[in-house]
Parts: C-alpha cells; sequence; structure tokens
C-alpha cells in the first residue's frame, strides 16, 4: 500500500501534464512559467516553512545523511565525468552524462513522494538535494563546459562566479539556508504560523509535477542504447552502488532508505538547459530524462522493496528508525491481543 501510495501520484500527475501538452491545452511557455513559479516562490515557502517546524535536534542526528546524499550527488558525478574521460569522450558530454546520472530531480519530484514515504523529514532530503544542485554541480558543470569550450582562464573563472552569485541569490538556495541557520540557533516556527508558508508551499509538488509533464511534450526525444545506460545508471546504478557501501559500512537502515530513495528520484533537466545555453544537441539528455521518468515507478517500487519499505505499518521518523521485521513483529503481537 505505501508503495501505491507513495508511486500514484507521480504517474497521474505527471500523466495529466502529458495529456494536457498533447492535446495543446496550454502554451509551449507554460511549463516555464509553472517551474518559476515552483522555484521561486512555493518551494522556497514550504522549504523554509518545513524546516523550522522540525525540531533542531532532528536535524542535528541527520547529518550523516547529508554527507551520504553529498557522496551520492557529487561523488557520483566525480565518478561520471572521469570515467568519460578515460573513454576518451569529450568533456561537454562527460559533465552533461554527469548530471543526468547523479542529479536527482528533487525540487520537482522529492516533494511529493518523499513526504509520502519518510514524512516532515522529507523536507530536509529536498533541501539539501536542491542546494547540492544549484551550489555545487551546476556552478561546476558551468566552468567544465566553459574550459571546453576554449575560453581563457580568467574568463573561465569570471563565468564560474557569475553562475555562482546568480545561484545564490535564488530563493530555492538562501531560504533554506536562511531556515538552517534560524533553527540551529534555536528558532522553531509555531504550528500556527506554518500556515502562512503551506498555503501556497502545498502545491509545489503538484504544479512541478505537472509542468513536468508538460515540459516533456515540448521536447522531441529518440531512444537509444545510450539513454538507456544513462537511465539504468541513474535510477538504479548510482543508488544500488551507495546503498552497497552504506549496507558494508553498517550504517543504519534508515538513513539508508533515506539517501538511496532520493537518489532514486529520475533525472532533473538542468543538463538538457545547460545543453540548450552552451548550443549542443540535447537530444540524449531529453530521452534520458523522458524514460528516466516514465520507468520511475518501476525501478523506485523495486528499491522500496529491497530497502523493506512496503510494509503495512510507517516509518516514525521523530521517535527513530524501526525495522521492518520488527513493526511486522509488534503488528502480529497485537493481532493476537485483538478479541475476536
Amino acid at each position: 500500500m505505501l508503495l501505491i501510495l507513495a508511486i500514484l501520484p507521480i504517474v497521474v500527475t505527471v500523466g495529466l501534464g502529458v495529456f494536457a501538452g498533447l492535446r495543446h491545452q496550454f502554451a509551449p511557455t507554460t511549463s516555464d512559467i509553472l517551474i518559476q513559479l515552483v522555484m521561486h516562490y512555493a518551494l522556497p515557502l514550504s522549504l523554509f516553512g518545513g524546516i523550522l517546524s522540525l525540531k533542531r535536534a532532528t536535524i542535528i542526528q541527520n547529518s550523516s545523511v547529508a554527507l551520504w546524499l553529498a557522496l551520492g550527488m557529487l561523488g557520483g558525478m566525480v565518478i561520471v565525468i572521469v570515467s568519460q574521460c578515460c573513454f576518451h569522450q569529450q568533456l561537454e558530454t562527460g559533465t552533461l552524462r554527469a548530471l543526468v546520472i547523479a542529479s536527482p530531480s528533487i525540487p520537482f519530484m522529492g516533494v511529493s513522494v518523499l513526504l509520502v514515504v519518510f514524512g516532515k523529514i522529507s523536507v530536509l532530503l529536498v533541501a539539501l538535494g536542491g542546494l547540492y544542485m544549484n551550489l555545487v554541480q551546476v556552478p561546476v558543470s558551468v566552468l567544465l563546459l566553459t574550459l571546453a569550450g576554449g575560453s581563457t582562464p580568467e574568463q573561465r573563472w569570471r563565468a564560474g562566479w557569475q553562475k555562482l552569485c546568480r545561484a545564490s541569490r535564488q530563493p530555492v538556495v538562501w531560504a533554506p539556508i536562511s531556515a538552517f541557520l534560524l533553527n540551529l540557533a534555536g528558532l522553531r516556527l509555531p504550528s500556527a504560523w506554518l500556515t502562512n508558508f503551506t498555503e501556497l508551499g502545498q502545491a509545489a509538488g503538484g504544479v512541478a509535477l505537472f509542468a513536468l509533464g508538460l515540459l516533456l511534450t515540448t521536447r522531441p526525444w529518440r531512444l537509444t542504447r545510450m539513454v538507456v545506460l544513462n537511465v539504468l545508471l541513474k535510477n538504479l546504478g548510482l543508488p544500488v552502488l551507495i546503498w552497497g557501501i552504506m549496507a558494508s559500512l553498517g550504517v543504519s537502515l534508515g538513513n539508508q532508505q533515506l539517501v538511496v530513495l532520493t537518489l532514486a528520484i529520475p533525472t532533473a533537466t538542468i543538463a538538457t538547459m545547460l545543453a540548450v545555453q552552451n548550443h549542443l544537441a540535447p537530444d540524449e539528455y531529453v530521452a534520458t530524462q523522458m524514460l528516466s521518468t516514465v520507468i520511475a515507478p518501476l525501478t523506485m517500487g523495486f528499491l522500496m522493496w529491497g530497502l523493506q519499505l512496503v510494509c503495512r505499518a510507517p516509518f516514525d521518523y521523530h521517535a527513530g528508525f524501526v525495522r521492518c521485521s520488527q513493526r511486522r513483529a509488534r503488528l502480529a503481537v497485537s493481532a493476537v491481543m485483538i478479541p475476536d
């Protein structure tokens, strides 16, 4: 049941966006407008209010999750770039492929999927993923793409610094950073004030998924062997690699679930955007995004089953992580105690 509750909203909402796009019910630029609404208003409000509503101890206790998520997103990007260079691929191609493999669409899909599975702690995952993407992955990619373009070192560093400055001014970056600092300083948002942020913020997930559906119908795509390989590495390869490392090091099951399922979210649109901006063919990255999104219910469902998330009782992340076997045991005891 948990699997259905987590995956079905993605299928329905993205499907509605695709249906509306195929019927040409919206202008081609509508998806861009909706994305701006999400990234500049709805998502920052959701992150700011959600982080301030968390207990400070919750953030501190999950610092290891932040480190493992950084290893997956940033370390995964480095691994792909190095491997592409070893296979004598062009730097532009290696950089963009690294983005499609190591950059999950957390701002779009994380709000909806992770909230159903993990509850309030999902706000922390969305905030961390957005920061890693906007403050590290995007500026580094811009530098590498500029380097591949043959510009001088001075121009390259200037372009990277300008990109970093623009990224830091985006509400989706400074809003969660401000909320983190205020929370760690001891400020917690009273529940009566939370509606000021959730009124628009709660629409972030649904609007983002609908916009993604529209976006997928406005860009041509073609299935190739490299697209299939990109998707397999994105949806399964990288999450399973991090999962294996965490399991071998004895990391708690709860932390494995948070990190692996976050990394398994379909790829973000940033690679396509950078390809268009740098006058590179975006076909491979559009197709990767499309296929990654289409098969996400299957791949994420497989990982949720493997991580023992498909259970009859949800996790209580405020009381601590509990293994499925323990929850099933308690359910069995309760069943015995209930009279006929």
